[in-house]
C-alpha cells in the first residue's frame, strides 16, 4: 500500500508519501489503511481519500464492480464505490473491463488511473495506442477521451517466474540491486533481434534459448538475464503490434506510460520496428488521474 498526501492542482503536489503492507499481505485492509494514514488524519482532519488498484478487488478492502468499456472519466467517476469509515470519506476507483480484440474478457485495476491521467493532459487526440509496461502490461486503445478496449500481457510476471522458479533461470547471475536492465545492453538487444528476425518464433520456443545459449557458452551468467528480457519484451511488442494490425488498428505511434527504465526497454523494441513512441512517467500520470477522478467524483451524487 502506497499513500500520498497531496495538494490538488496541475500538477498535483505530493506533500508526503507513506508505505504499508500490500493487499496480498494484510488481513485487515481498513486497519492497515489507518495504520499508514492515521498520522495525517490526526494532523489534518478527515481528508477525502481516493484509492485505486487491488484495494478494490475481490481480495481488497471492498469488492468494487468494474466500469465497462468504452469508458471515459465521467463513467469511471460515476462507478466509484464511496463510503465513510471512522469519519473519513473514501472513494475507490472501480477499474475497467472489456471484451478484448481476441474475444476474451479482460480487466485492469490501478492502471486506469494512469490512462486517465494521461487523457486529462492529452485531451481529445483521435485514436491512440497506449502501452503500460509492468507485471501485467496493458495495451489500450483510446479514442475521443474514452478507453475503447485493451488487452493484457503477463510479460513481467512471466519473467520473474522464469528467472526465479524455472530451469531457464538456473545459472543466471542475480540482478544487481538498483541497476535495471538497460535498453542498449547488447544482450537485451540480442534477445529482441532474435524474435524480431523470426516472426514465427513463438514465445514458448524462444524462451528456452536463454538456457541453451548459456549451456553452450554463447551467453554468460551475467548476460542471460537481459537476453531473456529482450526475448520476452520483443515477443510481447511484436505480437501486440501484429494483433492490433490484424484487428484493423494499425499502429504508427505508441504512448508508453510507466516506470522510465522499463518503458525505455519497450521503446527500444518499437524503435527497431520503426514505430514512433513517447514516454510518460507512470507515477505522475497516476497522481493526475486520481486527482481528476476525485474532482469528478465530487460532482456526481453518491
Amino acid at each position: 500500500m502506497r499513500l500520498h498526501l497531496c495538494e490538488p492542482g496541475a500538477p498535483v503536489r505530493v506533500i508526503e508519501t507513506a508505505n504499508g503492507r500490500g493487499i496480498k499481505f494484510c488481513d485487515d485492509p481498513e486497519a492497515t489503511f489507518f495504520e499508514v494514514a492515521g498520522p495525517w488524519i490526526a494532523r489534518e482532519g478527515p481528508l477525502p481519500v481516493v484509492l485505486a488498484g487491488m484495494v478494490g478487488g475481490n481480495i481488497g478492502w471492498v469488492d468494487c464492480p468494474y466500469a465497462d468499456c468504452p469508458a471515459n472519466l465521467d463513467d469511471l467517476a460515476a462507478r466509484m464505490t464511496r463510503f465513510e469509515v471512522r469519519g473519513v470519506p473514501v472513494a475507490i476507483v472501480p477499474g475497467i473491463s472489456c471484451t478484448n480484440l481476441f474475444g476474451l474478457p479482460d480487466v485492469m485495476r490501478g492502471e486506469e488511473a494512469q490512462v486517465f491521467g494521461w487523457l486529462v493532459r492529452a485531451g481529445s487526440m483521435g485514436r491512440r495506442t497506449l502501452c503500460l509496461p509492468g507485471t501485467h502490461a496493458k495495451w489500450c486503445s483510446v479514442a475521443d477521451e474514452r478507453v475503447t478496449r485493451f488487452f493484457t500481457s503477463m510479460t513481467g510476471e512471466m519473467f520473474e517466474i522464469l528467472v526465479t522458479h524455472s530451469l531457464v533461470g538456473r545459472g543466471m547471475a542475480p540482478a544487481e540491486p538498483g541497476v535495471p536492465i538497460a535498453a542498449r545492453d547488447p544482450a537485451f538487444v540480442r534477445g529482441v533481434d532474435t524474435v524480431l528476425a523470426n516472426p514465427r518464433l513463438a514465445f514458448e520456443h524462444a524462451v528456452f534459448s536463454a538456457r541453451s545459449l548459456l549451456v553452450m557458452g554463447s551467453l554468460s551468467a551475467e548476460t542471460a538475464r537481459p537476453y531473456l528480457s529482450g526475448l520476452l519484451i520483443g515477443c510481447e511488442v511484436r505480437d501486440a503490434i501484429g494483433a492490433l494490425h490484424e484487428a484493423g488498428e494499425p499502429v504508427d505511434h505508441v504512448t508508453l506510460i510507466g516506470a522510465p527504465e522499463l518503458s525505455a526497454l519497450y521503446g527500444a523494441v518499437l524503435d527497431r520496428l520503426g514505430i514512433g513512441h513517447d514516454l510518460v512517467d507512470g507515477h505522475a500520470a497516476s497522481l493526475a488521474g486520481l486527482s481528476a477522478l476525485a474532482t469528478h467524483a465530487q460532482r456526481v451524487p453518491a
